[in-house]
This record gives structure tokens, sequence and C-alpha cells, in this order.
């Protein structure tokens, strides 16, 4: 397990000041909340970024309710991080004291346990009790790493996509079992890696990849300057991408 930003993660920097007022309801699962928007029977589970739910930057609920809009399907975001994000002034951790305590962070609050004990105990039964079945993920930056992580899961999740995903490589590649969007940013792992591996798999042709080079990790989500013309067009273009690609693959 990767316990430090990658140095692209780093190098894109703090998240950029934004505000939305979100459009979905708020859930309690237990102690989980969820953020949940649509009605749709296809379902997207989205897996946000370190940053998590926080007050400077709300792109991650934009993107979700545009996802929903334009999918018509229904978007989960879980707050995985119970509102213990890492903390977007010791952002990136560069003192010795500071890389510690994210290492304690990732392998604590941030933890792949963490993550799969929430979908599969608390969120996937919420689903299914509403009869949703038909389930996709995709996740920005740790999100993406997470999503692939679910993708090898192949009889409950049916697609995963990972958005300027974290931590990358062809072994995590190897484990997939269903199909993927794969969009990096400038600096994350490249699509020839992803794309070799998964060409051999018997859903290949499924796959679906976009390299946005000219932009910053994290563009999607936290990091994203949507004011920018170029950057919003291409946050635009992944989110067309990725209806089309769960519309699709969720059935």
């Amino acid at each position: 397990m990767a316990t430090q930003p990658s140095e692209e993660c780093k190098n894109a920097g703090a998240p950029k000041p934004s505000t939305y007022s979100p459009k979905g309801k708020f859930l309690k699962l237990g102690d989980l909340s969820v953020y949940q928007i649509g009605s749709g029977k296809k379902v997207v589970i989205l897996i946000y970024d370190i940053f998590g739910w926080n007050d400077v930057n709300k792109n991650v609920f934009e993107f979700a309710d545009d996802l929903s809009g334009l999918g018509a399907c229904t978007v989960l975001m879980p707050d995985f991080y119970r509102g213990e994000a890492w903390p977007i002034d010791q952002f990136p951790p560069s003192s010795d004291l500071q890389q510690t305590a994210f290492n304690t962070w990732r392998k604590g609050v941030a933890a792949e346990v963490v993550v799969r004990k929430d979908l599969y105990e608390k969120v996937l039964p919420h689903l299914h009790k509403s009869k949703l079945n038909d389930i996709g993920v995709v996740g920005f930056c740790w999100g993406g790493y997470q999503s692939f992580l679910m993708g090898a899961d192949g009889e409950r999740f049916k697609a995963v996509a990972s958005v300027h995903g974290a931590w990358i490589d062809d072994k995590l590649c190897g484990a997939l079992q269903v199909p993927v969007y794969y969009a990096p940013a400038k600096g994350d792992t490249d699509v020839k890696v992803v794309k070799k591996v998964l060409d051999a798999k018997p859903f290949g042709k499924q796959c679906r990849y976009d390299a946005f080079a000219d932009q910053e990790h994290g563009f999607c989500a936290a990091r994203g300057d949507w004011k920018n013309t170029a950057t919003k067009k291409a946050k635009e273009k992944v989110l067309k991408e990725l209806c089309d690609f769960f519309n699709k693959n969720l059935k």
C-alpha cells in the first residue's frame, strides 16, 4: 500500500477555492454519511480524493450532480473519512513530522479496508434493499486507486473508472475483472501501461481510455479550476465519456 501522495498529486498543490450548493440529499448509513442524488436504476459510486468533503472546494458534489443528471443514474458518494480528510493547509506534507502523520492517516482513516468494509457492509446493502444492482464505481486520485481495487470484484461491480488515479500500475490492472474507463492527467500512469494489460482481458474491447496530458492531476476534483475554459472543457469531456461508458456497461 502506497503511503505518500504521488509526485503528480503533490505537484498539483492544494484545492482551488470554489462554491457550489449540492442538489442531492445526505443520508446516514449507521455511522457513515452518504451523499446521494438521482433516481436512475443504474448506480455509480463516486470515491473522492484525499481532500474528501471540505469547505474550500465543492467540485466533487458538482461532479456528482452533473454525472447523475447527464447519465440519468443514481450517484452515491460516501464520506469514508468521516469528516477527517487530510488537512488542506498541510498539503503536500513536507516536513518529516507531516509525512509521518500522513502515513498514519493513510493507513488508518484512508485505508483500503475502511473503503471495502463501508461499501460491502453499508452502501451495497442500502442499494440492494432498493433493488439497485447495476453498480459501477468512479474515483479521483486516491479514489481512482480504490475504484480499481473494487474492479477486481466482478460479482459486486460491473464497471469501474479511474480519473487521474494515483498509484496505478500493471499489477493493479492485472487483477481487474470488469470493463474500465481510464483517464490520466499530466504525469499520471500512461494509458499504454493500463491498456497493455487490459487488452488481454475478455472485456478488453469494452474498456475506454482518454489521456488529458495538458491538465493538472486532480482537474476533475478539488484541484480543478473550472473557471478556466480549457479545464472546464476537459472536465465536461470526462463527464460525457463517463456517462457513455457506464450506460453501456451497467446493464
